[in-house]
């Protein structure tokens, strides 16, 4: 099972630091206050050995702890942080690009700190998420009446054996096959429950699932 928390160093500096990109990633609970913080929270930053770190402040709250009401952790910001930002919309404007770990240093961001925030945030890493996206414009395409030559070429494929084999494993069926298809169009979505994976056909929603310890939950 993969960890959802950096490693103890990285959240003791995050949070000595204040930086608030890490905020949403762990949260900082002091036994000595029986308080629960974001890593951004303005109050004076306890000592290492009084701290302990969870992924999520819902694991907090059950181990006893209390919001702080100076960073105020259960509200909800839905907002991307500053560092992944320009990333997603990069990838938003460009779903046909391929970001590999080399490219992510280049941009001075961490290849497993990306790793993890996806992880956390969407479910899958980073570059399954690329290749979700990439697909999911490339099956709009399809169904748009795009020739596959198109399609194969303009969403970064470099053969189409290689597109299809790809577009089966994640659909279910060869390309061809999905020119009628319907689509269910998902959405990632912050609640007062936590994060939402809504999902919606051309008839309605037809989902809405959260995760609860690492469980789907659907409503």
């Amino acid at each position: 099972m993969i960890s959802l928390l950096p490693p103890v160093e990285e959240m003791i500096r995050a949070y000595q630091n204040g930086d608030e990109s890490y905020d949403g990633i762990f949260f900082v609970a002091v036994r000595t206050t029986g308080i629960v913080c974001r890593p951004s929270c303005p109050a004076r930053k306890p000592y290492p050995q009084n701290v302990e770190f969870f992924a999520t402040v819902r694991e907090a709250l059950f181990a006893g702890y209390r919001p702080c009401k100076r960073c105020h952790p259960l509200e909800i910001k839905g907002q991307l942080p500053e560092w992944v930002a320009p990333l997603v919309n990069e990838i938003e404007g460009n779903p046909s690009l391929r970001i590999q770990d080399g490219d992510l240093r280049a941009r001075g961001v961490d290849p497993a700190r990306v790793r993890r925030f996806f992880i956390k945030r969407y479910g899958m890493t980073f570059q399954a998420y690329c290749r979700a996206r990439r697909l999911g414009v490339a099956f709009e395409a399809i169904r748009e009446g795009a020739t596959l030559d198109h399609v194969v070429f303009e969403h970064g494929y470099e053969s189409h054996s290689g597109f299809r084999e790809a577009f089966k494993r994640m659909f279910g069926q060869a390309p061809g096959q999905s020119r009628e298809g319907q689509c269910i169009y998902t959405a990632w979505l912050e609640s007062p429950i936590g994060p939402l994976i809504a999902g919606a056909s051309d008839e309605g929603v037809c989902l809405l699932e959260t995760k609860w310890k690492g469980k789907g939950l659907r409503v």
